[in-house]
């Protein structure tokens, strides 16, 4: 069984996951400090995997917001065009997916995030979903109203002579 990478104590998030290279011999160390969360993936794609993506300059209005969920100790969202995952941030509240190249759109997380991972961290397994995620595979689903019988139709009265 492959050991994970990630600390025990720690649920990742994208301020974490997604780290500059490391200082080359006579240059300076590139500083990702001010980047916001959100846009980290997108200098992770180009000096990880050489793959310069534009980050996303507009909102998409007409899309639904996607929602963050832990998964073996990491923040994660999944696009719902292409369904890549990555690693997010839960204090900047918007995800754009490098694989697709969309832009901008809500990114739903708990209201309590600091419960929650402290309850995930309690967990043999480092997971957790929102209960509203429609991909949420342990939601209860609702359950439906039984039918109502309809009332049995009148027949019209009969004028009276």
């Amino acid at each position: 069984m492959a050991a994970t990478a990630l600390p025990v104590s720690v649920i990742a998030r994208a301020e974490t996951y997604y780290q500059p290279p490391t200082r080359r011999p006579g240059q300076t160390a590139p500083d990702w400090s001010s980047i916001p969360g959100a846009e980290l993936v997108y200098y992770w794609y180009g000096t990880r995997l050489s793959r310069r993506v534009p980050i996303p300059t507009e909102t998409v209005s007409d899309a639904d917001p996607v929602y963050a969920r832990i998964d073996d100790g990491r923040w994660l969202a999944e696009c719902d065009i292409c369904r890549n995952a990555i690693v997010v941030s839960v204090d900047d509240l918007r995800y754009g997916c490098p694989e697709c190249k969309r832009g901008w759109v809500g990114l739903i997380a708990p209201n309590d995030i600091a419960a929650v991972e402290a309850e995930t961290l309690a967990k043999p397994r480092r997971f957790w979903w929102h209960d509203d995620d429609p991909r949420n595979p342990y939601r209860e689903e609702p359950v439906p109203e039984p039918p109502v019988d309809p009332e049995p139709p009148t027949e019209p009265e009969e004028p009276q002579p």
